[in-house]
């Protein structure tokens, strides 16, 4: 810049310059959604799943107290071990003679039998069983406690009581008191109670099987009991029962046993001509010849089908080869054509801008034509192996026929040695139906006596547990993971709703009603963004943070009808949002386009732009402020092109005052008049401090910045009420420090290229004229 370029002091005829000057160019008063609108939004699943994640930790945290409370509380419990025996009970006893032939009434039988097994099930849980059971295995150590005489401080206090409360107080006495003061019966209560407390019934659904468990912290006394139990419970079942008749009883026995002499005597003659003759029995109907004989016919009936259906692929491949390529699913004939598709369809795009002799349009052709050489050449292997499986279908069909004659053969020669055999088989089933009803009739003896037999049985005795059965560890951890991620979901959703800030980018619009300008990720410490991530930006420009901060740039491109803003004011609600590294971001991405940008640091309480770009600060924008005339002076260049810095300075005691001057405007004015396409401010955050809404009513364009998970929601509507009640509209909000995993769709493509660097002819005449 020359002498003619500089800023001066002051700018002759032009006034002392008033705020209220500017508001004529304000748009109109900025409508902010009402907070009605995102008390009414539901929660996806999506955003539940965020806020799951986001407190993954405290989740964690609680579920793993939880789980180490449950064990230790498993741990210090006493173990408790269940001994469980097996019953059968029938819905009533069996008849060893039914007179009506199983003539009775069904229906009748089916609705008492409910109600039996209930009554047996009763029986189990009776009082009459559980003494019993303690009196043979001794359980009741109260025999020899001597009567307690009563209590005399209970009827001292009974006959102090008066009025009301006493006679409230002497009714709950009553309700839990015994009415006996014997020990002994007390004690026998105690056990008799402790007995049906530890003794469960549990029928198994769908069976008369019926599981009787009795706990105790003696494993060895808890399988005593339950044995007990069960046969006692037999015992008394049995003592309501008659016994059979011993004449009629000796008789079938008697007949069983010839009859089953009989039975094995033809057995034996079946077997040994079975074994003379090789034959192998499968079943009464079938034997391993025409069984072999079936899945050899069925084999060839489905060799023949698939040589026809080979047949027709064949013929089907041979007229048309892609079909073939999609029952093998080979892929790669379409990735083939994919890529040939794509060869032709950047050739004709070519071909629009060179001739068909051009170097590069004559690669395309020759790529294009190895392409259809490989297509053609898969072509013929799918058609090989189509070949290959026919002949292979014709070969097993031959194969398969030939088994099925020789097979034929053998059966017809084996049915000539069949008939010796059914008679011999029919003997045995002569004898097994005659044996069969022996049996049977041995249970419908005594007729006259009607006698009947027991219809409970022990099915699985009780064994020693060897394990506690109480408390159940992983019963435990489980219920204490279930209870800790209540709890931790509880305590999630408690911090989540005690959290005002900002965590999704879709929360700008919905809850604050300003356009979403852009998505800042998390600087990655591992590629070293976290230091100096502004001008990260220059030294880096295909970075995921690079080609975030130039989203932000298109954004503000299209915000206005004539482009971007020439000037720009970047601001937050508080300090540490990442304001002054958008600002420097911004204005970098910005000069990379070739234009010549000014960033001027206006945050004159805390600068932080000259330590980002590591230049003294001595002099700068407090300085020109302050009636100082050095003008271009102040203005340093930058190790990025096309970038120039107004620092802030020194701190002054008043800064409100200076930028309420006309100095400001005088700066602006002259940064457009020597050439600068753009001016971005770094400002002061807005609450507690006017700063920025003093330098928001001379630019008029302002960017807001909003840090995710940090700044309050509260904080936020603060700083834009303060901002409408000034007459500002910000541009659009800039949220930053975005997790990767919250871009979603607003960074999925960060980081998959970058904007290729100008020519350096263009860059050196962009320099030149500046």
């Amino acid at each position: 810049m020359g002498k003619s370029d500089t800023l001066p002091s002051a700018v002759a005829g032009r006034a002392q310059t008033d705020l209220a000057l500017r508001q004529p160019y304000l748009p109109q008063p900025w409508q902010q959604r009402p907070p009605e609108d995102e008390e009414e939004h539901s929660l996806s699943l999506h955003d539940l799943l965020q806020i799951v994640f986001k407190h993954k930790w405290t989740l964690l945290v609680v579920l793993l107290l939880s789980l180490v409370i449950s064990g230790v509380n498993t741990f210090l419990s006493r173990p408790v071990y269940r001994a469980t025996t097996v019953l059968q009970i029938d819905s009533r006893p069996q008849r060893v003679v039914d007179f009506n032939n199983g003539g009775a009434d069904v229906e009748q039988m089916q609705a008492d039998e409910y109600m039996a097994l209930r009554t047996q099930y009763e029986l189990l849980r009776s009082r009459s069983l559980a003494e019993r059971v303690i009196d043979e295995l001794q359980l009741d150590h109260s025999r020899g406690v001597p009567m307690a005489a009563a209590p005399t401080g209970a009827a001292t206090a009974a006959a102090q009581e008066e009025g009301y409360i006493g006679r409230i107080l002497s009714g709950y006495r009553k309700l839990s008191t015994p009415s006996s003061t014997d020990q002994r019966l007390l004690s026998r209560e105690g056990v008799i109670g402790a007995f049906l407390g530890s003794l469960s019934v549990d029928p198994v659904q769908n069976s008369r099987l019926v599981r009787v468990s009795v706990d105790n912290t003696d494993p060895t006394l808890a399988a005593r009991i339950a044995n007990t139990t069960a046969q006692i419970f037999v015992s008394l079942g049995q003592e309501r029962r008659t016994e059979t008749s011993a004449y009629a009883k000796t008789f079938l026995e008697e007949q069983l046993v010839q009859m089953k002499a009989r039975l094995e005597e033809s057995e034996r003659k079946l077997n040994q001509y079975a074994q003379q003759k090789q034959i192998l029995q499968l079943d009464e109907k079938t034997n391993v010849l025409s069984q072999t004989y079936i899945e050899y016919a069925n084999a060839l009936a489905k060799a023949e089908q698939e040589r026809i259906r080979l047949e027709s692929h064949l013929a089907e491949v041979k007229r048309n080869p892609d079909s073939g390529a999609q029952s093998l699913q080979v892929k790669t004939i379409g990735n083939y054509k994919e890529a040939r598709g794509k060869l032709e369809l950047e050739y004709q795009q070519n071909l629009r801008i060179y001739k068909p002799d051009y170097p590069k349009m004559q690669q395309l052709k020759v790529q294009m034509d190895e392409l259809d050489n490989q297509i053609k050449a898969e072509y013929g292997t799918i058609l090989t192996v189509v070949k290959s499986q026919h002949e292979a279908a014709k070969q097993l069909e031959a194969d398969l026929s030939h088994k099925v004659e020789q097979t034929r053969k053998q059966l017809l020669s084996t049915q000539d040695n069949g008939i010796e055999l059914n008679l011999l088989k029919r003997e045995v089933d002569t004898n097994r139906t005659l044996y069969d009803g022996l049996l049977q009739r041995l249970k419908q003896v005594g007729v006259a006596s009607n006698l009947t037999t027991n219809n409970v049985s022990i099915v699985d005795a009780a064994a020693q547990p060897l394990f506690p059965y109480k408390p159940n560890l992983q019963s435990n951890l489980m219920a204490g993971m279930g209870i800790g991620l209540f709890l931790g979901l509880c305590l999630v959703f408690v911090l989540e709703f005690m959290d005002d800030s900002i965590k999704f980018p879709e929360e700008i619009e919905r809850a604050l009603g300003l356009p979403l300008m852009g998505v800042i990720p998390v600087a990655d410490r591992k590629r070293g963004e976290d230091k100096d991530v502004g001008l990260n930006v220059h030294h880096d420009p295909r970075s995921t943070m690079a080609e975030a901060y130039r989203s932000v740039r298109t954004a503000l491109q299209f915000s206005t009808s004539h482009g971007a803003p020439t000037r720009l004011l970047v601001t937050s609600t508080t300090r540490d949002e990442g304001k002054s590294t958008t600002a420097l971001a911004l204005a970098i991405n910005f000069a990379q386009m070739g234009h010549r940008v000014l960033l001027v640091d206006a945050d004159m309480r805390n600068p932080t732009v000259h330590k980002m770009l590591t230049i003294p600060n001595e002099i700068g924008l407090s300085n020109l402020l302050s009636a100082d005339s050095r003008g271009e002076t102040l203005i340093q260049p930058t190790e990025v092109p096309n970038l120039s810095v107004l620092t802030a300075g020194p701190p002054p005691p008043n800064p409100v005052d200076l930028l309420m001057g006309p100095k400001l405007l005088q700066l602006l004015d002259k940064a457009a008049a020597v050439g600068f396409s753009h001016v971005i401010v770094d400002g002061p955050p807005i609450l507690g401090i006017a700063d920025s809404i003093v330098l928001g009513n001379q630019i008029q364009d302002m960017l807001f910045i909003v840090r995710a998970r940090s700044t309050r929601k509260s904080n936020i509507r603060d700083a834009l009420r303060r901002m409408r009640l000034s007459g500002l509209v910000p541009r659009g909000a800039v949220l930053t420090f975005a997790p990767s995993r919250e871009l979603q769709g607003y960074g999925s493509y960060y980081g998959y290229g970058a904007e290729h660097p100008r020519p350096a002819q263009n860059g050196g005449l962009l320099r030149q004229q500046s």
